[in-house]
């Protein structure tokens, strides 16, 4: 239980300091004239909002600033395995982004995909967790590398029929149908955790109640 926490409690520290985007401004140059600034703009087409993602095995990437207007994926590299050593953690924030299609999520252990408090959801738009092998999953326990979902914005429903976790600091989120909220069930600590786990063929649900100096608490 150390372990699964200290993984837990190490990966939402990277999650939660995002990494400023943005240098310092640069030295200015000349303003372009009318004609340079037109040449300029046929030769630089808008960037292409990007909806699908593959993270590698240890790797951390961060998005920005997007508007999702069709289903996002972010595809889990199987090099993040359920032993996994540390460095092979995959880590994947969104921030100031918002999923009108939704998201979804296909991998099975070992990462964490972060939702920044100013990203929003569209009516009916969902995050789905899908495994990549079927069934791999079923067999965890909570000492495993669970994949994650961190929940930093509002409105956020998570769906899946695997094992997997959702964490959140604070706002409230609908896993599989059934409302949680942090205020009611852990309002003290500083983190609030629930993971779906197969007993025989039936999932199952364990609330707790994480503490940034490692300790832990079982809801009921």
């Amino acid at each position: 239980m150390k372990k699964f926490l200290a993984m837990i409690l190490a990966v939402l520290m990277l999650a939660l300091c995002g990494c400023a985007s943005g240098a310092g401004d640069t030295a200015q140059t000349a303003e372009p004239t009318a004609d340079t600034a037109q040449t300029q703009d046929a030769e630089e087409p808008a960037q292409e909002v990007q909806y699908e993602y593959q993270l590698k095995a240890g790797e951390t990437m961060e998005v920005y600033d997007k508007n999702f207007e069709e289903m996002v994926t972010v595809t889990l590299d199987p090099a993040s395995t359920r032993n996994a050593a540390i460095e092979l953690r995959s880590n994947m924030v969104f921030d100031n982004c918002v999923f009108n299609g939704g998201l979804t999520i296909v991998g099975d252990y070992h990462a964490m995909i972060s939702l920044g408090p100013d990203c929003t959801f569209g009516e009916g738009a969902v995050v789905t967790c899908q495994e990549t092998t079927p069934g791999v999953t079923r067999d965890m326990t909570l000492d495993d590398n669970y994949a994650k979902i961190f929940v930093g914005c509002e409105g956020v429903a998570v769906e899946t029929e695997s094992s997997f976790g959702v964490v959140t600091d604070g706002p409230d989120f609908v896993f599989n149908g059934t409302t949680y909220s942090k205020a009611e069930l852990a309002p003290d600590a500083d983190y609030m955790g629930v993971y779906s786990l197969y007993e025989g063929d039936s999932i199952t649900y364990v609330k707790l109640a994480l503490g940034e100096d490692n300790s832990v608490e079982f809801l009921d």
